[in-house]
């Protein structure tokens, strides 16, 4: 008896997992600018991208746009997993760690506007409802975060 029970469970959970949207898959959506910050020591500098008015939606496709009351962007986006090798100066030794890489190149030829951000790593925040991408650098990482429309 218990052998039949285990079968009908088994199957429940291969479909679940079949059923269930990739990490890259629930970017798909619209998206709004919410913050962009610089971080810095004990703090955040707060700026302004030009871009906060705006709409993102990302299409399943891979196509992208960005539609605001004064500009219409169209390119593409793209998100996979990456390794990122650093220094880690407290051990004195080369680490890795698996990261999501995200682009975004969106263009608008008339108006003579290219918008092009690569994100080194990017995650889901509050329940798949916003996003953290950063932008790592020498001096100030840069983190921009989007919630969904």
């Amino acid at each position: 008896m218990r052998k039949y029970l285990l079968l009908p469970l088994a199957l429940l959970l291969v479909l679940f997992y079949s059923c269930s949207k990739s990490y890259e898959d629930r970017l798909i959506g619209s998206w709004r600018l919410n913050e962009s910050y610089r971080k810095v020591f004990l703090g955040r500098d707060h700026f302004q991208t030009g871009y906060e008015d705006g709409v993102f939606t990302f299409l399943e496709n891979g196509n992208a746009t960005y539609v605001s009351s004064t500009d219409t962007l169209i390119g593409y986006w793209r998100a996979n997993n990456h390794n990122h090798t650093y220094y880690n100066q407290n051990t004195s030794e080369w680490e890795t760690r698996q990261m999501r890489y995200l682009r975004l190149s969106l263009k608008n030829f008339l108006q003579n506007k290219f918008l092009e951000w690569d994100f080194d790593n990017f995650s889901f925040r509050n329940n798949w409802k916003g996003i953290k991408a950063e932008q790592y650098s020498l001096s100030n990482d840069r983190v921009y975060e989007f919630v969904r429309k």
